[in-house]
């Protein structure tokens, strides 16, 4: 598992920690690439709790000296209690915080965890220099409160990263299991996500990965990910993947480069990605779909020119429909995303994006309420108008609850919401529930599912989520299949 030859290094063992909230297994590919970079030189696992088992035995076990904890702002509180009850059983240890909810409120959460350090920023060659034993006051990208502080060091060139340390998580083999990360598909053996590139260069107010990433492009070569590819094939059999990209297509030359190169393989691949429409056209998707794509993510937020100006979208509805008709000729299942408590929507604004639902016919749609996360363009715009009614970030979701009146009170976009997705619910449901998907899930069928399934929907009165309980129970089961065999592969 660990590497026996190891550099010289201030931690013998480090505990790179990924903090979640529901029970739905998704590999923490970040902290895979980062125990990559620090594997040749001290002990590194990765540790993935499960919020619903609550098991922190085997982290505490391994007795790091060195924990890194990984958080976005909606799992702040829960990155907390996991903080808390990690520095009570390893009171030697020295704690790092990491990942987008630390980059963009490093102040305040260094207030209120008090760690040895924060990483802001990409934590590669940060966590590298922290791990070598240089004085924290010294590392670019670290933070301490009271001390000067210096932005680390972006990584232009992406090939310079390590492929992910998949053999530094003991339990990795829970995560290739169905049905996967692609709508209406059954993978026997997962979807392993995979980025290809860092960076984004729109202006979206919603956003704020440019705080993480830069809003430069970066792209790592083609080559590189291929090896990545194969590795995942060569290894754990897997037959499709989903890149996580912010923007896959951007350049349009580099993803014509990709496509080109993955049909000269000796395999077919399937995959899906997220796309921006006004780089996607005919040609490209045609492309895509012959090397493999059968699915796209679209943020088309709104049906409204006057709303997606107000987002800084870059965009126009026009353009996404040509995209949605240029993925429905080509073959590819496009996903559509919408945002419900817009600046400057209004009921007319409302029926513009149900005019284009109907228009774009997406194979999947999903609305969220719009969120002003820290860091965001949104969230000044929301602070300085008095938009926000709820200020608490811990648990939430973007399909949780609203926390915004702008024009519509929250249960006014409450019953927004509700209403677009009556028009799209049977082509959501048929879209989700295939043929190939139904008899697979006939085929794993166990009574915890059907429990589970039945338990939701008695709750929510929501199919939808009922067929995502009965999805997480079928992948729990997966997961005490995998650690059951590796006890036996463990056992004298």
């Amino acid at each position: 598992m660990h590497n026996n030859h190891l550099g010289m290094s201030a931690f013998q063992r480090v505990a790179l920690v990924n903090v979640r909230l529901e029970s739905r297994q998704r590999i923490p590919v970040n902290l895979l690439v980062l125990a990559a970079c620090i594997k040749d030189r001290t002990r590194v696992t990765v540790f993935d709790p499960d919020p619903d088992q609550g098991d922190l035995r085997g982290l505490v076990e391994f007795q790091p000296d060195l924990v890194g904890i990984s958080f976005m702002t909606q799992t702040a509180l829960r990155a907390k209690e996991l903080y808390d009850i990690l520095r009570a059983a390893l009171p030697s240890a020295h704690f790092v915080l990491g990942g987008v909810g630390p980059t963009v409120e490093k102040e305040a959460v260094f207030e209120r965890f008090r760690p040895d350090a924060v990483v802001v920023g990409e934590g590669e060659k940060t966590l590298r220099r922290i791990v070598d034993g240089e004085p924290l006051d010294q590392v670019p990208g670290v933070y301490r409160t009271g001390r000067p502080f210096t932005p680390g060091e972006v990584i232009w060139n992406l090939d310079e990263i390590p492929l992910p340390a998949y053999e530094c998580m003991p339990d990795f083999e829970k995560y290739l299991c169905p049905p996967g990360g692609i709508r209406g598909k059954w993978f026997d053996a997962g979807t392993p996500m995979i980025m290809t590139g860092r960076g984004c260069p729109y202006q979206c107010t919603f956003c704020s990965s440019h705080l993480m990433f830069t809003r430069k492009v970066r792209r790592r070569s083609v080559d590189n990910v291929l090896q990545e590819i194969r590795r995942l094939r060569n290894e754990y059999g897997i037959e499709a993947v989903h890149f996580l990209d912010d923007t896959f297509n951007a350049p349009p030359s580099w993803a014509r480069n990709f496509c080109e190169a993955l049909l000269r393989e000796p395999y077919r691949l399937t995959w899906g990605c997220q796309v921006r429409v006004n780089l996607f056209d005919p040609d490209l998707a045609r492309l895509m779909r012959k090397a493999g794509c059968v699915q796209v993510d679209i943020g088309v937020e709104s049906g409204s020119p006057k709303v997606l100006k107000a987002l800084k979208k870059g965009e126009t509805p026009e353009q996404t429909a040509a995209a949605f008709r240029a993925a429905h000729e080509a073959g590819i299942a496009p996903m559509a995303t919408f945002l419900v408590g817009c600046p400057e929507e209004t009921m007319e604004d409302i029926e513009l994006t149900r005019q284009l639902v109907k228009r774009i016919k997406p194979s999947f749609s999903e609305f969220y309420f719009l969120i002003p996360f820290p860091g965001s363009e949104l969230f000044e715009q929301a602070t300085a108008n008095g938009w926000l009614k709820d200020r608490s970030y811990e648990g939430r979701g973007m399909v949780d609850r609203p926390v915004m009146e702008i024009n519509f009170t929250m249960e006014q976009q409450v019953e927004i919401r509700r209403a677009y997705f009556q028009l799209v619910g049977w082509r959501n449901l048929a879209g989700f529930v295939s043929l190939n998907v139904l008899w697979a899930m006939m085929k794993s069928l166990r009574p915890s599912m059907v429990a589970a399934a039945l338990k939701e929907f008695w709750k929510t009165r929501n199919l939808r989520d009922a067929m995502q309980a009965y999805v997480h129970a079928l992948r729990a089961a997966y997961g005490r299949r995998a650690a059951q065999q590796r006890s036996q592969r463990a056992a004298p």
